[in-house]
Formats: C-alpha cells, sequence, structure tokens
C-alpha cells in the first residue's frame, strides 16, 4: 500500500512548484477576476470514509465574470486524487478479514460568488456537485481446518455529494493568482483545506 507522506508530500508541492514558475513566466496581462482560469492546488483531507485522514492533489478550471467593480460570479470545474490509503483486519474464530481501502479520484463542478476586498483581493463562497471514487476490496481468508481459500469482493462506490465551501483569491502578478480554500462535502461529511495557484488569461 502506498504511504500518505510518500506520495502526497512529493506530488502536492511539486505541481504547485511547477505551476508557479510557468504561469508566473507569462507575459501578457489580464483583467483581474474577469475571464478564464485554469490552476492547481494541494492541501489536507478528512475523507469522512476512512480512519486516516491525507492529501489531496488536482487542477481546475474556470470563468470569473464581473457584474459590478466589487462582485465576481462564475464556475469552476476540479479534477482530483487523493493518497488516503489504508488496511484495516479483523479476526473471528473462523476468518481472518482484511479491508483495503482508499480514496480515488474525484470530479466537480462548483458556482461562486465573491466580492472584491481591493482591486486583486476577492472574498468568495461556493456551491457545486462532485462524484468521488472510494476504493474497498475485502479480502476473507478461512482458518485452518478449513481449506484456506481467500474470498475476494469489490466494495468500491461511486458517490456523489453536494459540496460547500469558501476562501480568499489573491493576484500576485497581472496573470498569477493565488488562493486557500476550504470544501465540506455533505454525503460523507468530508473536509478539505487547500492552497492553489492559478493563470488567468
Amino acid at each position: 500500500m502506498t504511504t500518505i507522506a510518500n506520495k502526497g508530500l512529493t506530488a502536492g508541492p511539486l505541481i504547485l512548484a511547477a505551476l508557479a514558475a510557468v504561469l508566473g513566466s507569462a507575459p501578457a496581462a489580464a483583467e483581474k477576476f474577469n475571464g478564464f482560469y485554469v490552476g492547481g492546488d494541494f492541501g489536507y483531507e478528512d475523507s469522512g470514509r476512512s480512519t486516516k485522514d491525507g492529501w489531496t492533489f488536482g487542477g481546475f478550471a474556470g470563468f470569473n465574470l464581473k457584474p459590478s467593480d466589487s462582485f465576481v460570479i462564475g464556475g469552476e470545474f476540479r479534477l482530483a486524487d487523493s493518497t488516503i490509503d489504508e488496511r484495516l483486519r479483523s479476526e473471528t474464530t473462523t476468518n481472518v478479514t482484511v479491508f483495503d481501502n482508499s480514496v480515488g479520484r474525484s470530479i466537480g463542478v462548483s458556482a461562486r460568488a465573491g466580492y472584491l476586498a481591493t482591486d486583486s483581493t476577492l472574498l468568495f463562497v461556493r456551491a457545486g456537485w462532485e462524484n468521488t471514487r472510494f476504493k474497498s476490496i475485502r479480502t476473507v481468508t478461512p482458518k485452518p481446518p478449513a481449506a484456506q481459500t481467500p474470498v475476494v469482493t469489490n466494495l468500491s462506490v461511486n458517490d456523489d455529494t453536494l459540496t460547500l465551501g469558501g476562501g480568499v483569491e489573491q493576484f500576485v502578478t497581472d496573470n498569477v493568482s493565488l488562493r486557500l480554500t476550504y470544501d465540506w462535502a455533505e454525503n460523507f461529511d468530508r473536509h478539505q483545506v487547500r492552497a492553489g495557484v492559478a493563470f488567468n488569461f
């Protein structure tokens, strides 16, 4: 099983560092919080369906529209993965049962609305829908004198949920913004805190 530290602490920061380096070198200026953007993020995750927590990392794309000088509305798509991975073992007088559980990819869309505290600083809230893959493999092995032939069952599911959250986004160059977000998923009581970087067209 892949460890949380090895998988998350190497992938996430490297993705953000590469995005910041590439996106920060773009010469064209964009109107802040108005138009298309793409980016990536990395952060902490409590999945709500595991005894462990871990890291989430992914990419996003969206569109901002400024109906006034002080307000921003828009929509966003996000594709992400998780490092959460665990093995649970239980034993009875007749069987040994092992569950290999992990959190897989998630796909989500959300709408957001925000207030411009300054020309470069956006405070926002958002609501959306997300589909997350929860992987679970159950292996039941009988004890002697029964034949020790494991019975393997795939219990993996795709779960749809409402998501709610908010955060702050700050432009650091004409095109590049940094963000800090919090998201909660209703169906499995998941909590995420993520840092991200975006390039704005």
